[in-house]
């Protein structure tokens, strides 16, 4: 699945809910851009980075953590915290839970990653395993690699 401007995807099991604002096709590939919204206290991805993109989180209500090359991070409302390219990071939401804009410059094909998780997730009543997500993750290997 290719995102469009304004595409939702929403997992109710997890809480989650990512709105695209813009997209590969809406930027040129400059960048990709979407809102975020996390519950309190989520589990955290895997550590890992993209081996070619930066990314630019701005927090919008709530608070994350974050560990970004080692350095543990508390990020607030208003604050912002960027990730270079090719730098181990995590990222999850504190006890108020997070809403964020979340900026992957260049784009690549990292709409298509989340859309393609999500729909594993959707595939599998919203708990998929963690080889199905590995699955694709394979296909994205520009986009996304474990540390």
């Amino acid at each position: 699945m290719t995102p469009e401007v304004g595409t939702e995807l929403i997992n109710p099991k997890a809480g989650t809910k990512t709105v695209f604002l813009a997209t590969a096709e809406s930027t040129g590939g400059s960048y990709l851009e979407i809102e975020v919204t996390y519950p309190p206290n989520n589990p955290p991805p895997p550590m890992h980075k993209h081996p070619s993109q930066a990314e630019h989180f701005t927090v919008l209500a709530g608070a994350i953590e974050a560990i970004v090359d080692g350095s543990r991070h508390s990020v607030a409302v208003g604050e912002e915290i960027e990730v270079p390219a090719d730098t181990a990071h995590q990222m999850w939401a504190t006890d108020d839970g997070v809403v964020m804009r979340w900026r992957t410059t260049p784009a690549l094909r990292t709409g298509e990653m989340f859309c393609d998780l999500w729909e594993v997730a959707r595939d599998s009543d919203w708990q998929p395993d963690g080889m199905a997500l590995f699955g694709v993750l394979q296909k994205y290997d520009v986009e996304f690699c474990l540390c």
